[in-house]
């Protein structure tokens, strides 16, 4: 019976390959190696305890198990509903910024909780703190239109919108491993840092959809990537390395928090 549950599992895990919509492994891999650079010993030590591994061993687990029999709802919890005004969908609970705070409040009395039932709430917060600040995972109103997905061009090739940002801190930091990425960009101060950790999950959510919405104006529709003004993509760059820090800043300051 357990081989079988492990040909399953793997089989959906390469199911779900086919239909990531997140940071891929690179940009999650790299969250969580800024993460790790500013969590406290003690938060470090507890997450090796109950993961039995580093942060960014698990940083795309999210995305391989959400096809997978249990964890169908989880397919829901990667990117954050917003209006027309910038605000939450209310009532939405299928939204990253809701479910890292409920593991949060869950996760108060981690000491009482199953080793289990604690190594996968660490598993979602590594993924879903990264994920909300993946720059297309903000989710605007269907009354928007022009925020909507698209498709652009790579050397000629169709892709999608959601792809190339789904890429882009590979894509900009080309031959580079996630920790190389990390050192080359984890140079804030600590002034820097604590201002962009300030607020919660819903604070952080709401400066998303103010400023996600420029990435749709700098990759128009069909679009050759290539081709983008040498400007955008210098700010394409930054939007993409900017979320990425601020993915880790925060990761750190709630698992600090946790432990």
């Amino acid at each position: 019976m357990k081989r079988v549950l492990t040909v399953v599992a793997l089989l959906c895990a390469i199911a779900a390959t086919q239909t990531v919509k997140a940071w891929n492994n690179i940009g999650h891999a790299t969250i969580a190696v800024i993460a790790e650079r500013h969590m406290t010993e003690e938060a470090k030590e507890k997450c090796r305890h109950y993961l039995k591994h580093n942060l960014p061993y698990y940083a795309s687990w999210m995305d391989y198990w959400r096809n997978c029999p249990g964890f169908e709802e989880t397919h829901y919890w990667h990117s954050v509903p917003v209006n027309e005004k910038n605000r939450q969908v209310k009532g939405e609970t299928r939204n990253a910024a809701y479910q890292i705070k409920r593991i949060c409040k869950q996760m108060r009395k981690y000491n009482k909780l199953q080793d289990s039932i604690v190594a996968d709430n660490l598993k979602y917060l590594i993924h879903m703190v990264g994920d909300m600040h993946c720059p297309v995972h903000t989710k605007y109103s269907p009354n928007e239109p022009e925020l909507k997905q698209r498709s652009v061009k790579m050397k000629g090739k169709k892709m999608g919108f959601h792809s190339f940002w789904d890429a882009s801190v590979g894509y900009y930091n080309n031959g580079l491993k996630c920790d190389q990425i990390a050192e080359k960009y984890d140079t804030l101060t600590v002034e820097q840092i604590a201002a962009i950790c300030k607020g919660n999950p819903d604070d952080w959510a709401a400066v998303n959809a103010v400023e996600m919405r420029e990435i749709y104006t700098l990759l128009p529709v069909h679009s050759e990537v290539t081709e983008v003004s040498k400007e955008n993509h210098e700010r394409m760059k930054q939007i993409a390395m900017q979320q990425a820090l601020r993915g880790g800043y925060r990761l750190a300051k709630v698992l600090n928090e946790i432990f």
